[in-house]
């Protein structure tokens, strides 16, 4: 006799449903600890990162042979969520890593930059992130400011991005390689690997005292005639916008899993709360008000993640 088993469109498969345990138990054990004083003391927590790397919450949907799970967007969206019902923070900074640089990469990059690269961003040995924002443009990328010109066989970068995640992981140190955004012609973006240790590449002002993300570190980054060699250019001249469009299609998926993973935080927040507050002689949760104010939640929480999910 077959046994017909329900669709759970949140773990559609055992592998899923294996990553779902995994992250649970992680982010119990590891992430829920140590987040308040991180984000207190506005610090990254590097050795956790790491941790989330030898478990393969870094590389999930990067291929194998680069170190990756070959995993899908629904796992990226598990990752997301999960990390942010404990760490918002910390999971903004597995997001510049994971999806705007590793995803990135992976998707646009040749293979001897992917095997360069990507194994040790998988594990996180190296960190990486995404520099497209600019002061006074923002995210205007057609007013771009950085440029990037020939030379000989190189390209010598300029420019300044700003508010960038994982630009450096303390007060003094570079994030190890980003994928920079610059014009190299009339209305023409190109995408460059940049990587700590190549002359002129260096930190600018550090962003303190934010409102959230506190334990998410967010630099500004100056490029000062640094020599990018062509071989570090993703892809054709003039191919970095359309790299840049297809790469966010997947991030702002992931970061709405971000606000999902809140919500749901906010919700068990709640249902906490009007057990222990009372007023009238009862928990407040026994009131006709707050309870519409708790379903309302929880059914706007429901749609958004069947919506991101699906």
């Amino acid at each position: 006799m077959s046994t017909v088993h329900a669709f759970n469109l949140i773990a559609p498969t055992p592998e899923h449903e294996m990553l779902a345990d995994t992250l649970r138990e992680f982010v119990a054990r590891e992430v829920e600890p140590q987040a308040a004083a991180f984000n207190r003391e506005e610090r990254f927590n590097l050795d956790l990162f790491r941790r989330a790397g030898e478990l393969g919450f870094l590389g999930a949907t990067l291929p194998e042979a680069y170190g990756g799970s070959g995993l899908d967007a629904t796992a990226a969206v598990q990752v997301m969520e999960a990390l942010s019902t404990s760490d918002p923070a910390f999971a903004l900074s597995v997001l510049a890593h994971a999806i705007l640089f590793a995803q990135n990469l992976a998707v646009n990059g040749n293979e001897l930059q992917c095997k360069r690269l990507l194994p040790e961003i998988a594990s996180g040995k190296r960190i990486g992130g995404l520099c497209m924002t600019e002061p006074g443009v923002g995210t205007d990328v057609l007013a771009m400011r950085s440029r990037a010109r020939r030379d000989g066989g190189d390209y010598i970068l300029d420019g300044t991005k700003t508010f960038i995640t994982n630009g450096g992981v303390d007060e003094e140190t570079l994030g190890d390689v980003m994928i920079v955004y610059a014009a190299t012609g009339e209305r023409q973006i190109s995408s460059f690997l940049v990587e700590k240790g190549m002359t002129g590449f260096r930190l600018g002002q550090k962003w303190k005292d934010k409102l959230g993300m506190r334990a998410s570190y967010t630099t500004e980054l100056v490029f000062d005639g640094v020599r990018v060699p062509e071989e570090n250019r993703l892809g054709e001249e003039g191919a970095g916008t359309l790299q840049m469009m297809r790469n966010l299609e997947i991030e702002r998926l992931t970061l709405a899993a971000m606000s999902s993973g809140i919500a749901l935080r906010c919700i068990e927040v709640m249902l906490s709360y009007s057990g222990e507050r009372k007023a009238f002689g009862v928990p407040i949760r026994e009131h006709g008000q707050i309870q519409r104010y708790i379903a309302e939640s929880f059914a706007e929480f429901r749609a958004a993640r069947v919506l991101i999910y699906d």
